[in-house]
């Protein structure tokens, strides 16, 4: 019961993370604290973590001072590296860069969201984790303009969306990769690349389709989902492109009604991310079918409004320039145009140099990721997914430099052989994957948990402050806390007639410099132990 709840607490916290971007999101934000809360009290650390991590979220999404947020994703990083989780690290880490773009970092940005990306490759982690860092991710890259990569990320985390407990992020992917191929296309206009301009336009339209197609759009996603839809086919339309099915080619009168109609609706839901790029489309096609008065007065109602678009902060001051200097073209203002346009071709330039860099960050995160994976591989049992018995000796073999206490438990499954014997090794392998996740579950972030080989496991913990006697003590209640565990997994859905249990053997000493015999002693104490233990229960039965 406690792992059903912490998971459906687990997925509950997705959903405010959804939630407090649309909505009621202050209700979503009180629902969050109540989880963190709650998860501390359960001992659910990554629940916990989880809803801290959707409280940041929440703060770099409607705080008035963004920018004071540093040292609370600093903490969510360290935590995350505390948990040992790569997937909760991957989230810590794009939620950091998110925390860069705001405070305009971009080598900051580019070093945290390239290394999380790298974190999320790994196909084993879980898929939701994986999906929802992508997408924070591919907003960070958004604040450089980076519609290349943002494209790329939220591909992967469609991908991703059918292996998701739930699809909680599939809306916020089909939405935002209709506004990146909007802002992309804006872009391309203001450097005068028509053609590929329109190719974007074309492509945004197909990505309002998916929107329309996606179940669960939040109704101010999906308005400025269909409102961007119905600028773009204007768009095509004013340069005399054919637009795609579905979308009607409708008369003047009516587009021109039907986009009042979503300005409106957008302004009464305070939008601030579409609106100033549909003003900005709509301008323009009006100044390309020579509707000059009618894209003037639109030009003088373009502003840059607090959007976190970077298409929303130039496109509309790059296309009022457009229509001023096509209503009004004296000498100086057509001046003015000019030196917009060099401008213009400078920051996509940069841009392009700041995507390789972006690119060459990721590639560099990935090369460190996999040597990782492959060190990492090197010390784990393939079955169990613990440390193996190469970690172990070398945990023996390890010079102490200081004081510390540690204890060693090490847990022997009773009467293995027969498992393997009677039920198969199918069953064996099965048996002995489940009693070592149930090791880890007895573990907490720092102590060591190993398969030793066959059915022997092995967990060593470790303290520089304790006595010996009072981590003997905590590692007396983790075995017995272990065996209970055991006792109680229902091991018949593994086999029918299958029973399970486990001896466990506990010695606890002062290791350093000056320590006789060392950890090996302690080792060869415990082993003594477990043998004591497993006599007195042959005993028993």
């Amino acid at each position: 019961m406690p792992s059903d709840a912490a998971g459906a607490a687990r997925l509950r916290v997705y959903l405010l993370m959804e939630t407090s971007q649309t909505g009621d999101h202050e209700a979503a934000r009180d629902e969050l604290t109540a989880l963190a809360e709650r998860a501390k009290r359960q001992g659910w650390p990554e629940v916990s973590f989880l809803a801290t991590a959707g409280l940041a979220q929440y703060a770099l999404l409607h705080s008035p001072d963004r920018t004071a947020l540093g040292s609370t994703l600093e903490d969510l990083v360290l935590r995350a590296e505390s948990l040992g989780r790569p997937a909760l690290l991957g989230l810590a880490l794009a939620l950091r860069a998110v925390g860069a773009a705001v405070r305009e970092d971009g080598g900051a940005l580019l070093a945290d969201a390239g290394r999380a990306v790298a974190l999320v490759e790994d196909g084993d982690l879980p898929a939701l984790d994986r999906c929802t860092t992508l997408v924070i991710c591919a907003a960070a890259y958004n604040t450089l303009s980076l519609w290349e990569l943002c494209d790329d990320l939220f591909e992967r985390a469609s991908v991703m969306a059918p292996a998701c407990e739930r699809p909680v992020q599939q809306p916020a992917v089909v939405v935002n990769r209709v506004l990146i191929r909007v802002e992309w296309a804006t872009a391309l206009f203001e450097i005068g690349a028509e053609r590929d301009a329109l190719d974007q336009v074309r492509r945004a339209l197909g990505a309002v389709r998916a929107v329309e197609e996606t179940d669960g759009v939040p109704p101010l996603w999906l308005l400025g989902a269909q409102a961007c839809g119905d600028v773009l086919g204007f768009v095509l339309d004013a340069f005399e492109e054919p637009v795609p099915a579905p979308f009607e080619r409708l008369s003047l009168a009516a587009h021109l009604a039907r986009l009042a109609d979503r300005r409106t609706a957008l302004v009464a839901a305070d939008d601030v991310e579409v609106l100033p790029l549909m003003d900005g489309l709509l301008a323009l096609g009006l100044l390309r079918k020579g509707l000059r008065s009618e894209a003037l007065a639109t030009a003088h109602r373009l502003s840059q409004p607090g959007s976190s678009s970077s298409g929303a902060r130039t496109f509309p001051s790059w296309v009022r320039a457009q229509v001023l200097t096509a209503a009004e073209p004296e000498a100086a203002v057509a001046a003015h145009r000019e030196y917009a346009r060099l401008v213009a071709g400078l920051r996509w330039r940069s841009r392009e140099g700041v995507l390789a860099a972006a690119r060459s960050a990721i590639a560099g995160e990935l090369l460190s990721v996999d040597h990782a994976r492959l060190a990492r591989d090197v010390l784990l049992d393939p079955l169990t997914g613990l440390s193996n018995r190469r970690c172990f000796d070398d945990w023996l073999a390890r010079e102490a430099s200081e004081e510390r206490s540690a204890a060693v438990l090490l847990i022997d499954l009773d009467g293995f052989k027969a498992v393997n014997d009677v039920h198969g090794h199918a069953v064996g392998d099965e048996t002995l994957r489940r009693v070592g996740l149930l090791v880890d579950q007895h573990v907490r972030p720092g102590d060591l948990a190993l398969r030793l080989g066959g059915d022997e496991f092995a967990v060593v913990l470790e303290h520089r402050e304790h006595p010996p006697a009072t981590l003997r003590r905590t590692a007396r209640n983790r075995a017995e806390a272990l065996r209970e565990a055991v006792r109680r997994t229902d091991w018949e859905r593994v086999a029918p007639g299958l029973r399970i249990a486990v001896s466990v053997g506990v010695a606890a000493a002062r290791l350093g410099p000056e320590t006789p015999g060392g950890a090996d002693a302690l080792y060869r104490e415990a082993d003594a132990d477990l043998y004591v233990d497993k006599a007195a229960r042959a005993v028993g039965t």
